[in-house]
C-alpha cells in the first residue's frame, strides 16, 4: 500500500474512531416520562408480601378480609400517580377511588391497592377494578373478579 493510501486510510479510521462514541452516546434508553409509563399484568391477589403479589385470583369468598389489585408499573418517573377505581358491577355501583404514587421507589415495581369491607361480608356478585396512570381517562388495566 502506498504512503498516500495509508495516510487516507488512517485519516478515515481516525474520523470513524472519534465519531463512534458520539453516535453510541445518541443511542440511549427512552427517558422516564409520563408518555412511556404504563401498567401491565393487572391482577387480583390474596395478599402482597415484600412488594409482590403472592398469587393470582379470579374470585374471593364473602369472608375475604380484603381485595388486592396489583399491577407492574413500568417506565415511571418518581412520584407517578396511579389511580384504582373499584366497582361493584352487579349493582352498577362505584365503590371507591384510591390514589397512590410510586414516590421515590422507582420504576418496574408492583403497585397495589387494597379494598376492605370493615370486617363485614362482601356481597356476592361481579366486581372490577380499573387502573390508571396519572390523569389518563382510559384505564391502563381492567381486572374483573367475582365474590362467590
Amino acid at each position: 500500500m502506498s504512503g498516500k493510501k495509508l495516510a487516507v486510510c488512517a485519516a478515515v479510521f481516525t474520523i470513524l474512531w472519534f465519531a463512534l462514541p458520539v453516535g453510541a452516546a445518541d443511542i440511549q434508553e427512552p427517558a422516564l416520562s409520563a408518555e412511556n409509563t404504563r401498567l401491565e399484568d393487572g391482577r387480583m391477589a390474596s395478599m402482597v408480601k415484600k412488594g409482590k403479589p403472592l398469587d393470582r385470583l379470579i374470585s374471593y369468598t364473602p369472608e375475604s378480609p380484603a381485595f388486592y389489585a396489583v399491577a407492574k408499573l413500568l417506565s415511571a418517573p418518581p412520584d407517578t400517580k396511579i389511580r384504582f377505581s373499584w366497582f361493584f358491577v352487579s349493582q352498577k355501583q362505584h365503590v371507591a377511588d384510591v390514589e397512590i404514587t410510586n414516590g421515590s421507589h422507582g420504576s418496574d415495581i408492583y403497585v397495589y391497592s387494597t379494598l376492605t369491607n370493615n370486617e363485614n361480608p362482601w356481597p356476592q356478585g361481579s366486581f372490577k377494578v380499573e387502573m390508571f396512570v396519572g390523569d389518563r381517562e382510559e384505564p391502563d388495566q381492567i381486572v374483573d373478579f367475582d365474590v362467590e
